[in-house]
């Protein structure tokens, strides 16, 4: 090791235990012996920007760059000092060249999700600008990593069109597992609305829904399935019943005991055989270079056959946990299936890709757990909520639509709560944000409404109800962070809303069932006219924008007379619209009828 290393060496340690004059001395030291030298640039860059100095760590980092331009770290602090000075689109530049070095030399996700998250701060002109410099500098071969991280910088669909219309040209250049993975991928990030620019809906409707539809046929083909589903016989009775979803997690997630519900009515009340399928067939570990890398969880315990007991009954299930989408995989549960030879088969949630394998050779019913356009290729396709209507959907969709209401089985309210048990003021309006993923569908948008609202609610608090990470750190930086309460998982949830004063909705494609509770419980109910809780609620409860949000909000929280009457019509729209034995009759009546059209 030559003297200058030797000095840098020791210069670091020094900088890492927070002994910064010294380091700096050193880094000095190294540029007289050496001059221009690119580390000792920018660690003395490092140092100003850390010391609050950005306008000096701009100079010394960017002659570090100019030194080394193929440093992802130097173009990365580059960027952190260029954006504390408030050059924000030069900030994104420097962080779109780090990003790209990194994912040109095959980084994982954790350091480019990073830096994208960093570009995605700004505007959109910046983001387009980065993301084209991004593209500019991108070396890889790879479609799914390149077009999915610039959707993921910019929000453009177009980018997600490019990678799925690559797909329908010319399939076989992807696995089925490959295939998979983006096609969850591109739908979470649809369901999250992070679309920022293109025709979603054109988008959904199109080459969207056919690469769905070719990576179920193509799954078949290519895994040898087509050979193991075989047609059967038109039946006239619904006896035997596979109901599949996909997943079943256990207590605390709404859709397993929504799933279990629907299956132990049919069983008990309407005397159906029924068995539970889990193939944990969403994608559950990163299967090629989409980003950003996610997985869904898996209930480890929830493995081969076995009996669920809850609500006072007990119904088989047969679950499938391995972390894949193979051929292996999927060839036992197709084989399953078919040993149960059930009459009926029930597509519990969108994009059910296992059922859907079958909708060639049985009659299968989809029962959305969420509104909107399914790629579903059942035989027939129900409706979520009340009023929910085929309008807009391709014409084959429209043939298959039938109106139908998800229905809601209330969980025990339990003993009466308090908002101290909470750790909640016990005076002045309760407002609460619940949900599952409250991260993301918790924006900075609507924190602004929020604030907003308590601005002119003065004596106002909102609870957030639901496990959060990145949440409360944002709340912090909010103008009435005093008043926003981030509660975690809350198990009582029914307690919650029996002490708060109204729900509010944050703009989101979710939130149905925790919406629906409230109703019943005469939690009135603040959401825009979008997504599962503008279907469930009754009209009065949406509003068109944020200043009709803020009014209706505002007026439950000071208005008693306006709060009781709004509690009412609450109740009245759930008994008339959400009961779950209704709904499982009206399910019985279409599956009657799926068979006779299959």
């Amino acid at each position: 090791m030559d003297q200058i290393e030797q000095t840098l060496a020791v210069a670091t340690e020094h900088h890492r235990a927070g002994r910064t004059a010294e380091a700096e001395r050193l880094y000095r030291d190294v540029l007289d012996a050496s001059p221009g030298h690119p580390d000792a640039l920018h660690l003395l860059g490092v140092i100003a920007l850390q010391s609050g100095r950005a306008d000096e760590a701009v100079d010394r980092i960017a002659q570090a760059v100019a030194g080394d331009d193929g440093s992802p770290l130097f173009h990365a602090n580059l960027g952190h000092a260029l954006h504390a000075s408030g050059r924000h689109r030069e900030a994104a530049m420097s962080f779109a060249r780090a990003l790209t070095l990194l994912t040109n030399e095959g980084e994982g996700w954790g350091n480019v999700g990073a830096l994208a998250n960093l570009i995605r701060r700004y505007d959109d002109d910046i983001r387009a600008a980065a993301a084209a410099e991004v593209d500019a500098r991108y070396t890889m071969g790879d479609v799914m990593r390149r077009q999915s991280l610039l959707f993921l910088l910019t929000g453009d669909v177009a980018y997600y069109r490019v990678l799925v219309n690559t797909a329908l040209d010319d399939p076989l250049r992807f696995s089925i597992p490959s295939m998979h993975y983006a096609y969850w991928g591109i739908a979470m990030r649809l369901f999250q609305g992070d679309t920022r620019k293109g025709d979603v809906s054109a988008f959904t409707t199109g080459e969207f829904r056919r690469f769905y539809r070719l990576l179920v046929e193509e799954t078949a083909r290519r895994y040898g399935l087509d050979t193991r589903l075989r047609r059967v016989a038109p039946r006239t009775a619904v006896r035997r019943v596979a109901l599949i979803t996909n997943q079943m997690l256990g207590e605390g997630h709404q859709p397993t005991a929504d799933a279990f519900d629907y299956a132990r009515r049919l069983q008990d009340h309407h005397g159906c055989q029924v068995l539970i399928v889990n193939p944990n067939a969403m994608a559950v570990e990163g299967e090629n270079g989409f980003v950003p890398e996610y997985s869904y969880n898996v209930t480890a315990e929830y493995d081969g056959e076995q009996t669920l007991t809850a609500f006072g009954a007990e119904v088989r299930m047969l679950s499938f946990p391995q972390p894949r989408f193979d051929e292996e995989k999927l060839t036992a549960i197709v084989d399953a299936v078919q040993r149960f030879d059930p009459d009926v088969i029930v597509a519990f949630g969108g994009s059910n890709t296992v059922a859907d394998l079958f909708a060639r050779s049985r009659p299968v019913v989809f029962l959305p757990t969420s509104s909107g356009l399914p790629p579903s290729l059942a035989t027939l396709l129900l409706g979520y909520a009340p009023e929910d209507s085929a309008a807009g959907w391709p014409e084959e969709a429209r043939a298959r639509f039938r109106p139908f209401s998800f229905g809601w089985t209330l969980p025990d309210a339990g003993p009466a709560r308090s908002r101290a048990d909470f750790g909640l003021p016990a005076d002045g309006p309760l407002y609460v944000v619940v949900g599952n993923r409250l991260d993301q569908e918790v924006g900075p948008e609507f924190l602004e409404t929020l604030d907003r609202l308590l601005d002119r609610v003065p004596d106002a608090h909102v609870a957030f109800a639901g496990a959060v990470t990145d949440l409360p750190g944002r709340i912090a930086a909010a103008r009435n962070a005093a008043r926003m309460h981030a509660l975690g998982d809350v198990d009582a949830i029914r307690g919650l809303y029996g002490v708060a004063t109204a729900y509010l909705n944050p703009p989101r494609q979710g939130g149905g069932g925790s919406a629906a509770f409230a109703l019943a419980d005469g939690l009135p109910v603040v959401s825009y006219a979008q997504g599962d809780v503008a279907g469930i609620v009754d009209a009065a409860s949406t509003v068109a924008d944020e200043a009709a949000f803020l009014d209706r909000a505002a007026t439950l929280g000071q208005d008693a007379a306006a709060r009781a009457q709004a509690a009412e019509a609450a109740r009245t729209r759930f008994a008339e619209t959400a009961d779950r034995a209704r709904s499982v009759e009206k399910l019985l009546d279409y599956a009657r009828e799926a068979q006779e059209l299959y």
